[in-house]
């Protein structure tokens, strides 16, 4: 082995994977490395800020490196006496609404972020940030103006249209969230997710012949991505192309035999062809594998009545049931199904974001 980075001969250097000290237990150095560095940081600008009391910039830059360092109280508190010497200082509001928006206090986010907007009204960060925090509140048509405004003042912004999409996705808006999507897909054709999502965006709006065109695309972008076969299979199931969707939700499972979503659509797709043996087989396998699936097993209840197995039926019901109570997925509680669902699920194209769109990039 050659030398690296001024060690002795015999020496390599080699980059490790952060999760590996998670799961030892211990910290990451990288991490604790940049903690350092901003904890070095705030002592030099408290020790300038002794000679320079009223330097707005060191007082900023105070208030950026707590938020930056966890110490969102210490930002606030910081941030806060800014803005009473100052009301129209648009950085130390975007700062404050960044590290209200951080410590989930989602309110008071919101109205710092809105004031920051309106004085600082070309900075794509504040809009960026403030339909973040929208989209957590699920005001999503407010979400949506405040990323059109980011792509607006920077029209080659890709995590504004990308949220942009996400919100009119939320709204189920889709003919708008297909024209955000494509402009983006401009920027990078060949992005699975980017694709998934258009695909995705089709399908919800009934085009299923562009839905499978760019469902085929994600394919051949990447063949052994299983989420691909099971969206294709939907598509061909909304067509009413029986053989092809059940070789193309097979095809999923066969690249990850762990994937319960193909199983789920398999299932509809069968009891929707009076196939309910086969059916019951792969809402069984479904459930197996994500005991949190509602959709599985609902439609294993209305399987299992259908056959007169109603034992079976009021066991798969009672799954069901506890599920919408707890909340593990948007779909009425009070409903008790009557009959099988007929709607292919799509397995990705709402992930474009995630979680929180908006709020990975919430910028100090």
């Amino acid at each position: 082995m050659g030398a690296e980075g001024g060690k002795g001969p015999g020496w390599t250097t080699m980059k490790i994977d952060p999760e590996i000290f998670q799961e030892l237990g211990v910290r990451d150095p990288e991490e604790t490395k940049r903690e350092m560095a901003i904890s070095k940081r705030v002592r030099q600008v408290r020790k300038e800020l002794k000679g320079k009391p009223d330097d707005i910039d060191l007082q900023l830059e105070l208030g950026r490196l707590f938020i930056d360092g966890g110490e969102l109280d210490e930002a606030t508190k910081q941030l806060k006496q800014i803005i009473s010497r100052d009301n129209q200082n648009g950085p130390a509001y975007k700062l404050l609404g960044t590290a209200y928006a951080m410590c989930n206090h989602e309110d008071e986010a919101i109205r710092e972020l809105t004031r920051a907007s309106e004085l600082l009204p070309e900075d794509s960060e504040v809009h960026l940030n403030l339909g973040g925090v929208f989209m957590l509140q699920d005001m999503y048509e407010s979400a949506a103006r405040s990323f059109k405004k980011v792509v607006e003042i920077d029209p080659m912004d890709r995590l504004g249209y990308a949220n942009l999409a996400a919100a009119y996705d939320m709204e189920k808006k889709y003919d708008e969230e297909i024209q955000v999507l494509k402009k983006i897909l401009m920027f990078a054709p060949e992005d699975i997710e980017l694709r998934s999502a258009l695909s995705t965006a089709y399908f919800n709006s009934e085009n299923y012949d562009e839905a499978l065109n760019h469902a085929l695309c994600v394919i051949e972008l990447d063949e052994k991505d299983p989420q691909a076969y099971c969206n294709l299979g939907s598509c061909y199931s909304a067509q009413n192309m029986v053989d092809e969707a059940v070789e193309s939700f097979q095809k999923a499972t066969e690249i990850d035999p762990d994937y319960s979503l193909p199983h789920t659509n398999l299932g509809s797709l069968y009891a929707t062809i009076g196939r309910i043996e086969k059916a019951i087989k792969e809402f069984k396998l479904a459930t197996t594998m994500n005991q949190s699936d509602s959709l599985a097993w609902m439609n294993l209840y209305s399987c299992y009545k259908e056959v007169g197995r109603m034992e079976d039926a009021q066991e798969a019901f009672r799954k069901y049931e506890s599920l919408m109570n707890q909340g593990s997925q948007a779909e009425e509680k009070s409903h008790i199904p009557g009959g099988v669902s007929q709607t292919g699920q799509l397995a990705s194209g709402a992930d474009l974001d995630t979680a929180s769109p908006g709020m990975e990039e919430l910028t100090s």
